[in-house]
């Protein structure tokens, strides 16, 4: 049995950025569980092609460095046939958290990013512990400097309260015992950094953890988190909401939850197994998932790069990120970015709305759309509409054609095709993921 296309195009962009409508028509005469299975098929990932400017430690030059990384980046995300693998990356950088301008150094960076790729589908507790001794994740949260005469507890707290079971899981008697077990996971120093264990700044002596006491280590914490029969039920409920709120809607009821939270449970969560119950689940397909997210900046200047054939450097989104409100691999803080209503207020559409101005202009100037003014104004949506891959309502393609109408007739005709590529930049279908 064939699939409907609107599905298949809803899971697109869920799972990626936009919906192609060659991509659309290949998958759509396949029955929805394979549609999902083509999704998740990862295999054709292309290699890592970093810029050879973000190979070494540039101190002075370290934002250049943040910049090439950002358009490399979006490039990567705009034209990769596995977008899911940038979608994931991007969930993991607002997850376990690391903000680029406290670390500032492009190598660990793009390390953690590159073991946010590598491990982002994959299960868990793998990538937790890649995580947890990854110099930026070591700089980031303090741990580099915890050591057993002076314990600190950014990182231990962190570990439980956002990355891994959410408040109210765990007590301060384990923060501190989670904190003397890090103790001693640091870093070699700059400018070439790796993992280091300093044994002669780690706590070996009995720690009592969730009950147990024994010499716990660090990376033996993340384990009994995943381990521990009481724990790992409020581990796999933690990830079904997280994940479900990132690809589908917020406030899901109980039901959607149970569902992801076994399929992560049975497959010792797996996150792909989680999606593959996510995106199976009849609610994903609902209404109420298809208009319950905003897109962020990242995923509208995906879209807008991806749609136009636009680079990141001809474009340079990175002018107007902040203001939108998501600079990728620096959120706000350690509890990362919020969705819909964090994207929706006067400051953040002024920047949406610089950046459609910029993608109009540089757009005009590749002879993207080139005479389309002087057409109809029903062509004109008609070309908006195939190069965007959405549908306009009614009422938005009502305002733009007595736009272009009126447009046709003044004297600002000249400027007509990026001020229209402007208005359907600010369309709402345009910002609804």
């Amino acid at each position: 049995m064939s699939s409907n296309p609107e599905d298949v195009a809803h899971l697109l962009r869920r799972a990626g950025f936009v919906a192609p409508p060659a991509r659309v028509a290949a998958l759509a005469p396949l029955d929805w569980p394979a549609v999902v299975e083509a999704v998740l098929d990862t295999s054709a990932a292309p290699t890592e092609d970093h810029p050879a400017a973000l190979a070494t430690f540039d101190g002075g030059d370290s934002w250049k460095q943040h910049i090439v990384h950002l358009q490399w980046w979006f490039d990567r995300c705009a034209s990769t046939p596995t977008p899911l693998v940038e979608k994931m990356l991007l969930f993991w950088h607002g997850h376990f958290v690391v903000q680029w301008t406290k670390v500032y150094h492009m190598p660990v960076m793009r390390e953690l990013s590159s073991t946010y790729r590598a491990g982002g589908l994959g299960r868990i507790e793998p990538l937790a512990q890649s995580m947890a001794v990854a110099p930026a994740m070591l700089w980031y949260l303090d741990n580099a400097q915890n050591t057993k005469r002076s314990p600190n507890l950014n990182f231990a707290r962190e570990l439980m309260e956002l990355f891994l079971l959410g408040v109210g899981n765990y007590t301060e008697d384990d923060v501190l015992a989670a904190a003397r077990a890090w103790t001693g996971h640091s870093t070699t120093e700059p400018p070439a950094v790796s993992y280091a264990f300093r044994s002669d700044q780690h706590d070996a002596d009995l720690k009592t953890y969730f009950g147990t006491t024994r010499a716990w280590d660090g990376p033996e914490i993340i384990t009994e988190i995943f381990a521990n029969p009481t724990k790992r039920p409020v581990v796999a409920r933690y990830f079904a909401r997280k994940l479900w709120e990132f690809f589908a809607y917020q406030n899901p009821g109980a039901p959607v939850l149970d569902a992801i939270a076994a399929a992560l449970l049975a497959s010792d969560f797996e996150i792909r197994s989680a999606l593959r119950a996510i995106f199976n689940h009849s609610e994903f397909r609902s209404t109420t998932a298809k208009q319950g997210l905003v897109r962020s900046p990242a995923e509208f200047v995906v879209t807008a790069l991806a749609s136009t054939g636009l680079s990141a450097a001809e474009a340079h989104p990175e002018w107007l990120l902040d203001m939108m409100g998501q600079d990728p691999f620096d959120p706000p803080n350690v509890s990362g970015w919020r969705p819909n209503g964090y994207w929706v207020n006067t400051s953040a559409f002024n920047g949406r709305a610089m950046f459609a101005q910029n993608i109009g202009w540089y757009a005009t100037q590749k002879g993207v759309w080139a005479g389309i003014e002087s057409g109809t104004a029903a062509a004109a949506i008609a070309t908006a509409e195939a190069t965007f891959a959405v549908s306009f309502s009614a009422t938005t393609r009502a305002a733009l054609t007595t736009w272009f109408d009126r447009q046709r007739v003044s004297d600002g005709q000249w400027n007509m095709r990026q001020n229209f590529m402007t208005l359907v930049l600010l369309a709402p279908e345009l910002h609804t993921a």
